[in-house]
């Protein structure tokens, strides 16, 4: 019988089809053998993605609050498929972890539908969150921004791009997304380069947050 062994962020599980426990493994190269003779395995785990989105007052108007969870939904199943593990943080006067990364979309729809509209645009904060829990990832590391609005929490603009560049520093990728009352100069400043800075109309809302996932860095660094 054809034995598999899944490598994965967060460990090494194997499954074999015969009684026999010998088998060896080497971390380094990703090499499984069994008896001498390699196993067949994948690996799984491009990197894991942060969805930061914004949940002020104005993402009530029209149907933005829903186009971006339609968005992280689309999103999320984009990313699954180039290896990525997908967490989920909300922000308006504060931010708030709801989700660590993991690759079951029904646990993230699980999550969307504890978001809650209120506040204003603390960015920073949510920025500086996702920063921390990316910080000690392995592989590609990205933050997804989206929001309808500029940042306007203490300190901001300079505030939020300050805590863009930390995490930029550590090697994490962000993109920004906007609308409506959006910056595109701050967005283009926040994103890792400019082209990962967009601003478009809050009918493309959804549709940009989706796309997003093709941005995404491939392969491992």
């Amino acid at each position: 019988m054809k034995e598999k062994a899944i490598i994965s962020g967060k460990g090494i599980e194997i499954t074999r089809g015969s009684q026999d426990t010998r088998v060896a493994i080497s971390q380094e190269r990703l090499e499984i053998r069994r008896e001498g003779k390699p196993v067949n395995f994948e690996v799984l785990g491009t990197g894991s993605v942060y969805l930061v989105v914004d949940c002020s007052w104005s993402m009530e108007e029209g149907d933005k609050f829903n186009q971006a969870k339609r968005g992280v939904i689309n999103f999320a199943k984009e990313a699954k498929t180039k290896g990525y593990s997908i967490g989920l943080i909300q922000f308006h006067s504060y931010a708030t972890h709801l989700c660590e990364p993991v690759q079951e979309i029904s646990i993230l729809e699980q999550h969307l539908k504890t978001l809650d509209v209120g506040g204003t645009t603390y960015m920073a904060e949510a920025i500086s969150l996702a920063h921390q829990k990316l910080k000690n990832r392995k592989e590609n590391r990205v933050m997804v921004v989206a929001t309808d609005g500029e940042a306007n929490g203490p300190g901001d603009p300079e505030a939020s791009l300050e805590a863009g560049e930390k995490a930029k520093k550590d090697n994490i990728d962000i993109i920004a997304i906007g609308t409506d009352d959006a910056d595109q100069e701050f967005l283009r400043k926040l994103a890792s380069r400019t082209e990962l800075g967009i601003k478009v109309s809050r009918e493309q809302f959804e549709k940009s947050i989706t796309s997003a996932a093709k941005m995404l860095p491939k392969g491992r660094r």
